[in-house]
């Protein structure tokens, strides 16, 4: 099957509904606030939440957004949609570097494994800055595969590390010091090139330094406070930002996010190992292990390793054709795919109570049944080079039906912009006592932040009980 027919069909699953739902969870809006004030006022140099300087993450994703806003784009568009674009461009980058260092089957099993599965779906949709981070870091990473297979001339080996220098610093405009943390591995392992470092420090601080200058002097050591010792350092240790997890909490991330490809993992088991490789692995596990031992875990952080991983799984792959690849190896795809109608289901659901459950996935449709048969049915019946292009179509559609199904209820219940049109009419109203989510989604869609009913005099108070839709109620006089 033509490469160019599943970037079609993963590019139609991006852009699907991409405005389906409203912004979701208590960043999205963040972000997507701070990029339209961008593009209206014209300073794209300090982030301003409601008019009020906010330093928690650097501009890149605002910049994005600020463009969309600029295209003439909705809402919803003009944060999503810029997302959405850099990854297809990072995809279609990162098959060519890989082509050229490991052939066309890897190049295109790690590419199409990475752009199908679960995590990278769902960020690529998604406007927050995990995606920006994990496009350049990771193509600072492939940029350096070739020294570790041989050494080019001179002014080769300038350019290269000049590209990947530029590529860590736009990651920098992206989340700051993480991309250059995660890079520890990267000079390590090129070590031999020390003397030619100072091309990738140079673009690096060409890229990424006018914007860390020009937001410290308007803003001095206020920046400094909270970008690097608040969201950088303490988020190492401290608790007051609200993500504690344990220390094991990427391990079931990390299987949830290779879905449906996790059984794939055991194809690490027969990698061809040499220092590419060995590169690649210790870009993961590093950035694993450090991600663990950080107090404050989120779910997006592990992003940046997944196309370094997938690179890893579709090495597995490379000495085995397609036309004698085992079934079996591919039957656990597609059971895990076949959960997806299911899911449609029981996904809105999890969202609005916190919890999952069974009762959604008790009764299925002929159309549900149809989209999870197709995946065994593939596995058992088509030829076995054909197996992994038509999961992927699997993939798509059944992505596409649960965006079809679940975007129409988590736009009434989970996202603030179906209830915030419903009270479009009322003026004066405050936050008498609400989640972040409400909090921030009602502000966004209301183009104005909602003000704590304690600071002034209001008619109305909007409060909530945990994920629960938030009720209106009369303040009196």
């Amino acid at each position: 099957m033509p490469i160019l027919t599943l970037t079609a069909a993963i590019a139609a699953l991006y852009v699907y509904a991409l405005g389906g739902v409203g912004m979701l969870g208590p960043d999205e809006p963040r972000y997507a606030a701070i990029g339209r004030a961008m593009a209206r006022t014209g300073d794209f140099v300090t982030p301003r939440l409601w008019s009020s300087p906010w330093f928690e993450k650097p501009p890149l994703l605002y910049w994005m957004t600020a463009a969309g806003t600029l295209a003439g784009l909705g809402p919803e568009l003009a944060a999503r949609l810029p997302v959405v674009l850099l990854s297809l461009v990072f995809l279609g980058a990162s098959y060519a570097l890989l082509l050229d260092e490991f052939g066309f089957k890897t190049a295109a099993v790690s590419t199409t494994l990475l752009a199908s599965s679960a995590a990278w779906i769902a960020f690529t949709d998604l406007s927050l800055t995990d995606l920006p981070l994990a496009v350049f870091f990771s193509l600072a990473v492939f940029l350096a595969l070739p020294l570790l297979r041989f050494k080019p001339e001179l002014q080769h080996i300038c350019w290269r590390f000049a590209a990947i220098g530029a590529c860590l610093g736009i990651a920098a405009l992206a989340k700051g010091l993480v991309p250059i943390g995660l890079a520890l591995p990267l000079f390590w392992f090129l070590r031999p090139y020390w003397r030619d470092w100072w091309s990738a420090v140079a673009a690096l601080f060409a890229v990424a330094l006018p914007w860390y200058v020009a937001v410290t002097a308007r803003n001095g050591p206020a920046f400094l406070q909270e970008f690097f010792l608040k969201h950088h350092f303490e988020r190492l240790y401290s608790s007051a930002l609200q993500h504690v997890q344990p220390w094991y909490y990427y391990v079931p991330v990390l299987l949830l996010a290779l879905f449906p490809w996790t059984p794939l993992l055991f194809a690490a088991a027969r990698i061809p190992w040499d220092q590419r490789r060995r590169f690649l692995a210790a870009v993961f596990l590093f950035g694993f292990l450090a991600f663990s031992l950080s107090l404050n875990k989120l779910p997006g952080y592990l992003l940046p390793l997944l196309p370094s991983l997938f690179v890893l799984i579709a090495s597995g792959f490379e000495s085995l054709p397609l036309a004698r690849l085992p079934r079996w190896w591919m039957f656990a795809c597609a059971v895990l795919i076949a959960t997806l109608p299911p899911l449609a289901r029981a996904l809105p659901l999890a969202l609005i109570t916190g919890r999952f459950s069974a009762i959604a996935v008790t009764h299925l449709s002929r159309v549900e049944l149809f989209f999870a048969a197709s995946p065994i049915l593939v596995v058992l019946l088509a030829r076995r080079s054909w197996i992994g292009p038509l999961l992927v179509l699997c993939i798509v559609a059944g992505g596409i039906y649960l965006k079809t199904l679940a975007f129409p209820i988590l736009d009434r219940f989970v996202s603030a912009r179906w209830y915030a049109a419903q009270i479009s009419n009322l003026h004066a109203i405050c936050d008498g006592g609400m989640n972040r989510d409400w909090i921030f989604g009602i502000s966004f869609y209301r183009d104005t932040a909602l003000k704590p009913c304690a600071t002034g005099k209001f008619d109305f108070a909007i409060r909530s009980q945990g994920r629960a839709m938030p009720t209106v109620e009369p303040l009196k006089p």
